[in-house]
């Protein structure tokens, strides 16, 4: 009788443990299960990613992407001065990083011809609200500054 008991309990117990299993194993969101095209554009962003943070030694992590509607990778970047021309200063070392590291990368793996103008740098300081503000960008070669209005050459 014991044996019986024990029997059906580890059935009880197997079947739980499937149950929850199964629970676990479904996804909540089957769109994420949608396929997705890995591009040129991915891999160097990723890779641009790393470079940033080996070689220009950012300390907080880049937000490294491919914008496939504009063609262009994006680096949104945090950093510690809500100065403008300090900025640019931060900006401009990480273009000689993307001519010196990435322009190679992308020519000796993709034969890509990559240039820093192919690359939008969006520079952050953390504001008082815990929200990062925009201080300054560098598009297409060109430094703009938000809510100035004013486009200036680099």
């Amino acid at each position: 009788m014991n044996e019986k008991r024990v029997f059906i309990a580890a059935l009880i117990l197997a079947a739980a443990l499937a149950a929850c299993a199964a629970c676990t194993a479904t996804a909540h969101n089957p769109g994420l299960n949608s396929k997705y095209e890995y591009t040129v554009g991915d891999d160097i962003a990723q890779r641009l990613g790393g470079i940033f943070r080996i070689t220009g030694g950012i300390e907080q992590p880049a937000l490294v992407y491919y914008d496939r509607d504009k063609h262009d990778i994006v680096a949104e970047i945090i950093g510690s001065t809500d100065n403008v021309e300090g900025a640019k200063r931060e900006i401009g070392a990480l273009v000689e990083v993307i001519q010196g590291e990435a322009v190679s990368y992308a020519k000796k793996r993709h034969s890509l011809d990559l240039t820093s103008d192919d690359v939008t740098l969006i520079y952050y300081v953390d504001s008082d609200q815990g929200v990062p503000v925009e201080v300054v960008r560098r598009e297409g070669g060109k430094f703009l500054v938000p809510n100035a209005g004013a486009q200036e050459k680099e």
